[in-house]
């Protein structure tokens, strides 16, 4: 059974970002490889935020399903929660990707705990990441 994200934090240390506090983020320019690898812009965002892509010492990563329905962002399943895995309306804008890689993130951890995953710590967690993103925290 996996968990689908629908619309959008991870830890920050590390992150030069993270003393933003009261300001928005300015956006990532996206590069000619960002626009082509969805990966590695997803990797970089990730970095950016410093979203630690880590569960019991293993590294979860970030994987581009193109074939993910309009309006599912990220979906994280149970038999496999090292791999979030991120759909083209996840890219709708840098936010909306911080947001879902944090909800996912959320997700992953969970299951990797052996718990269920349920949808509101995971939301919180997208949310607390956007909210910081523009600058509400």
């Amino acid at each position: 059974m996996g968990s689908g994200y629908h619309g959008g934090f991870g830890d920050t240390l590390g992150s030069k970002e993270r003393n933003r506090i009261g300001n928005p983020v300015p956006p990532t320019e996206r590069n000619y490889e960002m626009a082509l690898n969805p990966h590695y812009y997803a990797t970089v965002i990730a970095k950016k935020y410093g979203i630690n892509l880590k569960g019991s010492g293993r590294t979860i990563q970030i994987v581009f399903n193109p074939k993910l329905p309009p309006g599912v962002a990220g979906k994280t399943r149970e038999n496999n929660p090292y791999r979030i895995e991120v759909g083209p309306s996840a890219f709708y804008s840098e936010i909306e990707l911080a947001n879902t890689i944090a909800h996912e993130l959320n997700h992953a951890r969970d299951y990797i705990r052996g718990g269920r995953a349920p949808e509101d710590p995971a939301y919180n967690s997208g949310d607390a990441l956007e909210d910081y993103i523009r600058g509400r925290r």
